[in-house]
């Protein structure tokens, strides 16, 4: 994964999530080895992400309800919905990951989706750190 290329950090890939068929294919094509799952994210349930044994979770909200170009619809969209439903298991699960890596999208940060980010990994007693 390029995101810690270079990090010095050794891991594998257990599982990566995606409906997008298109999207699917770049990631496939990339990470040939990995445990490519073409679903929607809310299929998975907390016991089968328990079962992971997840020490680190990257993961993106999507672009469209947030950016100038989107909708601008935030929680109102239900492309958001996806991005809820994993902040709402990550407070259910019985082994939380270690690390949650979010990227920010442009108009992200200003939202009430990332506020209920920071309250989950507050109640879930996370640290963070913001670099935009």
């Amino acid at each position: 994964m390029y995101l810690f290329t270079g990090s010095g950090l050794c891991f594998d890939i257990i599982a990566a999530v995606d409906i997008n068929e298109k999207a699917n294919s770049v990631y496939r094509h990339n990470f040939p080895k990995t445990n490519l799952m073409q679903r929607n994210i809310e299929s998975i349930s907390i016991k089968q992400l328990d079962n992971m044994l997840i020490d680190i979770i990257t993961m993106s909200p999507p672009c469209q309800p947030f950016t100038r170009v989107g909708c601008q619809k935030g929680v109102s969209d239900p492309r958001t919905k996806s991005f809820l439903y994993i902040l709402d298991v990550l407070a259910k699960l019985t082994r939380k990951p270690r690390y949650i890596v979010v990227e920010n999208v442009k108009g992200f940060e200003t939202s009430t989706v990332r506020d209920a980010l920071v309250s989950m990994m507050k109640q879930c007693n996370y640290s963070y750190k913001v670099f935009i």
